[in-house]
């Protein structure tokens, strides 16, 4: 049924639900999946499209690849015939997003970044280690994942069986649908060498920066993703408490209620102004005729 079920999926592609349409892009470990909690809360009132970075390969941009996500994204939109759409992006996806709405305002009507880095972001030693040795230095990625997200665990459920039961599903949705190092690795790098420093001050669409507590998010410092409040114009900012960086899927549905209702007032804003240039036009050309 529309709304509960899926209504178009392919290998890079998913569309779920219905109503005004919703872009999530996922974070750098590429897979929808592991967002896939967000997706099914949003789906409730809105068409929510996403899709795996690995599956939309975007190719050689003049600028470099990471300009490239740009054109990709382009096509998903145009594959599923949307002209315009709210975009969120999730962790790395949030750069993704914000240099998509910098470069196609008239395609994006709100815009939601999730516990993203913010452009100038440099690795830690740690970070560099994993991207040097993507695969050798996976244990130790695992390892550091667990020990950054328990906490966050501890405090979105109440208790141990429903830890352990968000642990189990997130374990499933892990399994089914892995991360690749090699890939994940090469997507930051390719980050690094392209500057995004002009890109947020093009952003002309409402925008909400989102994160979680600053206790909790060990993974983007809650510092680190408010710098877009100081580099989009008119951007705010709203906390989901009791989250660090996996809010999306500890808290799926308050995440959904809190951009919901900003996709909403972007909305509302954007007709209002359409009706207040429709009427000042009939005016002009009734003024125009006597």
């Amino acid at each position: 049924m529309p709304g509960t079920a899926v209504d178009y999926i392919r290998g890079d592609m998913i569309t779920r639900g219905i109503g005004y349409p919703v872009v999530i892009i996922p974070g750098i470990q590429g897979r929808w999946e592991w967002v896939s909690p967000a997706v099914d809360a949003l789906q409730a009132g809105h068409r929510v499209i996403t899709f795996s970075l690995q599956e939309l390969r975007p190719g050689i941009d003049p600028e470099g690849e990471f300009p490239a996500w740009s054109r990709a994204i382009d096509k998903v939109l145009n594959s599923v015939h949307e002209r315009q759409v709210s975009l969120i992006g999730i962790s790395f996806g949030g750069l993704i997003a914000a240099r998509y709405a910098a470069r196609r305002p008239e395609r994006v009507t709100s815009l939601i970044i999730a516990s993203a880095p913010a452009p100038g972001w440099k690795p830690s030693a740690a970070d560099r280690f994993c991207m040097n040795l993507p695969y050798l230095s996976l244990p130790f990625f695992a390892a550091r994942a667990l020990a950054r997200g328990m906490p966050e665990v501890m405090e979105a459920r109440e208790s141990w069986p429903l830890r352990l039961r968000f642990m189990k599903e997130h374990a499933k949705r892990v399994g089914s649908a892995p991360l690749e190092p090699r890939l994940m690795a090469h997507w930051l790098r390719e980050f690094l060498r392209y500057d995004m420093s002009e890109d947020c001050e093009l952003i002309k669409a409402p925008t909400l920066i989102v994160t979680g507590e600053s206790r909790l998010d060990r993974v983007v410092p809650v510092y680190e993703t408010k710098r877009y409040l100081k580099m989009i114009k008119g951007s705010t900012h709203q906390m989901l408490a009791n989250t660090g960086h996996l809010g999306v899927m500890t808290k799926p549905y308050r995440f959904a209620e809190m951009a919901g209702q900003f996709i909403y007032a972007a909305q509302s804003v954007a007709r209002s102004a359409t009706r207040t240039a429709d009427e000042a036009a009939r005016f002009a050309r009734g003024r125009h005729a006597s």
